[in-house]
C-alpha cells in the first residue's frame, strides 16, 4: 500500500497531554495508525427534549463531538447511514419502540454498540435488550451520566477498524 508519502511525523499522546514525537519513514514493518478522524460519532435517541438535552450538554462538557440528537427511533434509523459508533437509545419511544429500534441498527450494522438508558427498571426490558445485542443497559438514575461516560471512555479507547490504517514503516520507535 502506498500512501504517498517518503515520511511523517507521528506524535503520541495520553489524555492531551504531549508524550513524544517521532519522525517515521514508509517501508517494511506492519504498524496500525489512527486516522485524523477525532469525531466520536454518537446519536442520542430520547424522547424527551429536556432529558435529550442533558445528555447532548454532559457530553460536550466532556469533549465529546459529533453527536446527534433524534427524538423519534424512525428518525435515527433514517440516519443511520451516517454510521455511529454508539447509540444511547430510550426504551420508551413514540411510534417505534427502542427494541424495535435496536434489531434494526444491529441488522444495519452488528457493530454499532447501543446503549440503553431508560426509566425502565424491569429486568425483562434489560434481558431482551441484552438478548438483541445492546451493549449495556442503564437505567435513568442520579449516577446515569457517570456511568454513560463511563461506558463511552471504553468504547472510544478501542479503535473502530474504519478508523484505522495499516501502513509500512521502518524503524518504528518503542516506547
Amino acid at each position: 500500500m502506498n500512501l504517498g508519502f517518503k515520511s511523517c511525523t507521528v506524535c503520541i499522546r495520553y489524555d492531551e497531554t504531549f508524550i513524544s514525537r517521532s519522525r517515521i519513514t514508509q517501508t517494511d514493518k506492519i504498524v496500525t495508525i489512527m486516522k485524523n478522524d477525532n469525531k466520536a460519532k454518537i446519536f442520542i435517541v430520547e424522547d424527551e427534549p429536556f432529558f435529550a438535552n442533558l445528555i447532548n450538554y454532559d457530553l460536550e462538557a466532556n469533549y465529546y463531538d459529533g453527536i446527534k440528537l433524534f427524538f423519534t427511533g424512525e428518525e435515527a434509523l433514517e440516519n443511520l447511514e451516517l454510521n455511529p459508533r454508539v447509540v444511547i437509545l430510550d426504551h420508551r419511544l413514540p411510534g417505534i419502540s427502542g427494541l424495535d429500534v435496536l434489531k434494526k441498527i444491529k441488522a444495519f450494522n452488528p457493530d454499532i454498540h447501543v446503549i440503553f438508558l431508560s426509566g425502565q427498571t424491569g429486568a425483562d426490558v434489560a434481558i431482551s435488550a441484552f438478548k438483541l445485542g445492546a451493549h449495556d443497559f442503564i437505567v435513568k438514575n442520579e449516577t446515569a451520566f457517570e456511568e454513560v461516560r463511563a461506558l463511552l471512555k471504553k468504547i472510544f479507547a478501542v479503535p473502530a477498524e474504519s478508523e484505522k490504517e495499516t501502513v509500512k514503516v521502518k524503524n518504528f520507535p518503542h516506547y
